[in-house]
């Protein structure tokens, strides 16, 4: 077992060093920004093999996210990836293209700071890999892991509702995860509503649930928010009792009464007036991947054993309050995820959706900024930070 697990590990090894040695025709020191490249989009995965160069400072636009055309050889300088001379494999991620980027001094580098760009591109720690993009979050169940993160089997995705295709979780390509892969968030909660925040009539999640019996159930095709889900799948004939399955939930309004049947052996209940409802569909699309959401925690911090190099699928309802946040693209990691989304304009206010969360170590300083109706604060030396990615 040691063995073949060894031939494993070395078979990867070799094939991530030529993935990176299959890039150098198109990538040299000769060539020192990204534009060059076909076919990049935000996702996209490199690895470079380059030597750290202040001496393009002058070709240099934002403080870790950077403009596309941006000499990579500087930014990895600049982010302190690399030193100036040294020579090593960097992993970038290609971003969206943002409305402004802010210059700032850092390793011996002064960047420039530039207004609106096309495309971006950011350094991640090689020991992630691609597949920390989204990985699956902590509270993930041991079925349908999503992205595994070492060679081996694929897991088992969980069972879908009657007569719907089976999603099939994968291990992403090394370039492009998000754009060659059709991906699926689910909350593997079944009382996820009483975890998210403000969620409104409009919105359609995806969770996970295991059809069973209950007495918590109001109403016949459209149910009180406060119904038990499992047993709203098994009424509404989308999960057998004991199955478990993935089933799509869209929130409704509420209705001024319920009306209650028995259905596949599920008895529910009459209601009169209440304030929010929701409605059940099986999942009629096939996917790649299976990605695990969590609720929005408020603040990174508070998200249990957290720590710098994991990732988050976390459901976020945007908000513009007053609440206080430090940093522009890194933050601290206790400015709300609800404010940074609109701030770094991933979502607009009011908006709700999942946001992928990269915790990233502390810095020594924080830059304020106003983007998007949304003014930051600048700060010194703070602990813990994260970025934020728009999940595709």
């Amino acid at each position: 077992m040691c063995r073949k697990q060894n031939l494993e590990c070395l078979c990867l090894l070799f094939l991530l060093i030529m993935g990176v040695f299959a890039l150098m025709p198109a990538f040299g020191q000769s060539s020192l920004n990204l534009r060059g490249i076909a076919g990049l989009q935000p996702g996209s995965v490199l690895f470079l093999s380059i030597k750290g160069d202040v001496s393009g400072a002058s070709s240099l636009w934002g403080t870790d996210i950077y403009t596309l055309d941006s000499n990579v050889a500087t930014a990895a300088v600049h982010a302190g990836v690399l030193a100036n001379g040294q020579t090593g494999i960097v992993a970038v991620v290609i971003c969206d293209g943002l409305p402004s980027y802010t210059g700032s001094f850092r390793n011996g580098v002064q960047s420039n700071s530039w207004r609106s760009f096309s495309l971006s591109f950011k350094f991640i720690a090689l020991a992630q890999g691609p597949g920390s993009l989204a990985q699956m979050t902590p509270s993930a169940p041991p079925v349908a892991q999503p992205v595994p993160l070492a060679p081996g089997p694929q897991p088992t995705a969980p069972s879908m509702p009657v007569q719907t295709p089976t999603p099939t979780p994968s291990t992403p390509p090394t370039q492009q995860p998000y754009a060659t892969s059709r991906n699926l968030y689910v909350f593997n909660n079944a009382d996820v509503f009483s975890k998210l925040k403000s969620i409104q009539p409009g919105t359609t999640i995806y969770v996970q649930v295991v059809g069973k019996k209950a007495d918590r159930i109001w109403g016949t095709d459209i149910y009180t928010s406060d119904s038990d889900l499992g047993a709203a799948a098994v009424h509404a004939g989308i999960l057998s009792i004991g199955q478990t399955g993935i089933v799509r939930v869209k929130i409704l309004p509420g209705q001024q009464s319920y009306v209650g049947s028995t259905r596949s052996t599920i008895e529910s209940k009459s209601y009169g007036k209440w304030d929010l409802s929701y409605s059940l569909e099986p999942v009629t699309q096939s996917y790649d991947r299976i990605l695990w959401m969590i609720p929005d925690p408020g603040v990174v911090r508070d998200i249990p054993n957290v720590a710098p190099g994991q990732s988050y699928v976390v459901w976020v309802t945007s908000s513009v309050d007053q609440r206080a946040i430090w940093g522009t693209d890194i933050y601290t990691s206790d400015s709300p995820i609800s404010i940074a989304a609109v701030h770094a304009g991933i979502l607009k206010p009011g908006e709700s959706g999942p946001v992928i969360v990269h915790v990233i170590e502390g810095q020594s300083h924080y830059e304020g900024s106003t983007r998007n109706g949304v003014t930051t604060r600048s700060y010194g030396s703070y602990g813990l930070s994260y970025m934020l990615e728009p999940a595709r």
